[in-house]
C-alpha cells in the first residue's frame, strides 16, 4: 500500500513537472512570436550592435563596418559597450508617402544611433534588390562616423516610393547628424520590373528633361542644368523633380506623356534600343514610313511583305481609326508585336496649323492615349497631317516632328508601277519615304520595290533604328525631313 502512494506521488510531481516545462516552452514560443510580429528592431542594450549585425547578415552585406569605422565584420562585441539608453535617438519621419508595407532597423551602438527604414514589395526580384541597396547604402553611410566614436551621432535613412508603369523609384532621405551638425542628401534607386534589374538613375533622363523641368518650374530663374536638381521621383503622375528656392525644397511634376522621348527607359520598362535591330552602319538605309492607317486587310499583308524580307517600317496611325473597330485595334497590336514602329499621324487628320490651341493639343494627346492603350508605349515621334505645323505645334507636340524627303506619290498615281519607279528613282541613304498602307496598290507596289532595294544595297530601317544608326539626337518640337537634315 505504502509504495503504492509513494508510485503515485511520483508520478503526479511527474506530471506536474512535465506541465509546467511545456508550459514554459510555450511561453518562449510565445513571446517569439510576437517579437516577429513586428518588422522593428527597436533601440536595445549591449545586445542591439549583436542584433543589427545579424540583420546585415541577413541582407547578404559583407562590407559591413566595426564600431571603428573598418570594413569587417567583427567577430565579437565591441569593446566599448553601449549604454542602455541612447543621448541621441533615430527617429524616422511621418511626412513621407509609401506605397506599402515598409522594414525598419533601428539601433543604438557606441554613439551612434541609427535607423533603416526602406520598402517591401510583392515583386520578389524587386523587394530582393531594394533590400540589398539599403543595406548597401547604410554600410557606406556608417563609415562617414569613423573618427567621431566619442561624439553622440544620429544617422537617419528613411525613404519614399512611387511607381510608373513597370518602374519602381524609391528615394532614400539620408540624415547624419555629428557633433550637433546636422547634414543631409538624397539618393534614388530606380528598379524594372519588366528586366528585373536595377535602371542606372543618373542616366535616365537625358540633360533636356532637366531643361523642361527648369521650364515648368514657378521659379524662372532656375537653371536648366542637371545639377539644379537634387533628385527625383517616378511616381503616377510623372516624373517629380525637386530643387532648392528660397531656402526650402521644392518640386515640380511633368507627365511622362511630355517627357518620354528624354528617357532611357520608358515606363512600361522598355529602353531606347529594345527595338533596335542590329544592323551594318556602313549600309545605306532608308525608311519607308505609312501614313492613315491601320487598315485591316492592306496592313496585315504589308506586315508579310516586310517580314519575308527581313525588312523594318514605321506606321504613322490615326488615333481615331485605330479604335474605329475591334478588327483595326488588332491591326495596331500586330503591328507592334511585329516589331515594326508605331508613331501618331494625331487624332483625326485634321491640319494642325489651323486649329486652336487646345484642339490642336487634344489632336495629339488623344493619339498618343489611344496607341498607349493598345500597344503600352505611348509613340515617338509625331507626324503632322499634311506636314503642315506652326511654333504652337512645335512647341506642344512634345515629339520629334517627322515630315519626309522622298513623296512616293502613291496618293497622286494609284499606279503599282508608278510607284516602284519614283521611289527607285529617287531613293537615298538615310531618306524618309511617304507612303499609304490605306492603298492596296501601295502594298502591291511593296511587294515589287522592297525586294529591289534590298538588291541595291538598302536596309530598310524603322525611324528609331534610322536615327540611332546615323548618330541623330533627336529633339522635341524640332522638324525633321531626313536623318541628315
Amino acid at each position: 500500500m505504502k509504495n503504492t502512494k509513494k508510485t503515485k506521488l511520483v508520478l503526479n510531481r511527474l506530471l506536474i513537472g512535465s506541465f509546467c516545462v511545456l508550459m514554459l516552452v510555450l511561453t518562449f514560443f510565445f513571446i517569439n512570436y510576437i517579437g516577429k510580429l513586428s518588422n522593428t528592431r527597436k533601440y536595445a542594450n549591449a545586445g542591439s550592435f549583436d542584433t543589427a549585425l545579424q540583420a546585415w547578415q541577413e541582407a547578404g552585406v559583407t562590407d559591413i563596418p566595426n564600431v571603428t569605422g573598418g570594413p569587417n565584420v567583427p567577430s565579437k562585441a565591441p569593446d566599448k559597450v553601449p549604454t542602455s539608453v541612447p543621448a541621441v535617438k533615430a527617429e524616422f519621419s511621418k511626412e513621407y508617402t509609401h506605397l506599402g508595407e515598409a522594414e525598419e532597423v533601428l539601433a543604438y551602438e557606441s554613439g551612434i544611433a541609427y535607423g533603416l527604414r526602406y520598402p517591401v514589395y510583392e515583386d520578389a526580384a524587386c523587394a530582393d534588390a531594394v533590400k540589398a541597396a539599403a543595406y548597401e547604402l547604410l554600410s557606406a553611410q556608417m563609415k562617414k562616423f569613423s573618427g567621431f566614436a566619442d561624439d553622440e551621432c544620429k544617422l537617419v535613412i528613411d525613404y519614399e516610393d512611387g511607381s510608373a508603369g513597370e518602374l519602381v523609384s524609391v528615394l532614400f532621405r539620408i540624415e547624419r547628424e555629428t557633433g550637433g551638425v546636422t547634414e543631409s542628401e538624397k539618393q534614388q534607386w530606380i528598379f524594372n520590373k519588366k528586366k528585373g534589374r536595377t535602371v542606372d538613375a543618373e542616366t535616365l533622363f537625358t540633360d533636356r528633361a532637366y531643361a523642361a523641368a527648369a521650364e515648368a518650374a514657378e521659379e524662372t530663374e532656375l537653371s536648366g542644368e542637371r545639377e539644379t536638381f537634387s533628385s527625383y521621383l517616378l511616381t503616377a503622375d510623372g516624373a517629380k523633380f525637386y530643387y532648392e528656392a528660397d531656402g526650402s525644397e521644392k518640386s515640380v511634376t511633368l507627365p511622362y506623356a511630355e517627357i518620354h522621348t528624354y528617357m532611357a527607359v520608358t515606363v512600361n520598362g522598355n529602353v531606347v534600343a529594345d527595338r533596335i535591330r542590329e544592323l551594318d552602319p556602313e549600309k545605306p538605309m532608308i525608311a519607308l514610313t505609312f501614313d492613315d492607317g491601320p487598315h485591316y486587310i492592306n496592313t496585315p499583308r504589308l506586315l508579310e511583305v516586310l517580314e519575308k524580307n527581313g525588312a523594318r517600317s514605321t506606321f504613322f496611325v490615326l488615333g481615331d481609326r485605330s479604335y474605329f473597330t475591334e478588327s483595326n485595334k488588332e491591326t495596331v497590336k500586330m503591328i507592334w508585336n511585329s516589331g515594326n514602329e508605331i508613331a501618331s499621324h494625331t487624332y483625326s487628320h485634321k491640319d494642325l496649323a489651323t486649329l486652336s490651341l487646345e484642339d490642336m493639343i487634344a489632336e495629339i494627346t488623344k493619339a498618343d492615349d489611344n496607341i498607349f492603350a493598345l500597344t503600352g508605349e505611348y509613340p515617338t515621334f509625331v507626324r503632322p497631317p499634311y506636314g503642315s505645323s506652326s511654333a504652337d505645334v512645335r512647341k506642344y507636340a512634345n515629339a520629334p516632328l517627322i515630315t519626309w524627303n522622298l513623296d512616293s506619290e502613291d496618293w497622286k498615281s494609284r499606279d503599282r508601277d508608278t510607284i516602284v519607279e519614283h521611289v527607285l528613282a529617287e531613293a537615298g541613304d538615310g531618306k524618309i519615304v511617304l507612303m499609304h498602307d490605306i492603298h492596296a496598290c501601295t502594298i502591291d507596289a511593296a511587294e515589287i520595290l522592297i525586294p529591289q532595294l534590298i538588291a541595291k544595297g538598302y536596309q530598310i530601317v524603322t525611324l528609331r533604328e534610322l536615327f540611332y544608326y546615323k548618330g541623330v539626337e533627336l529633339e522635341n518640337g524640332k522638324v525633321y525631313h531626313s536623318s541628315y537634315n
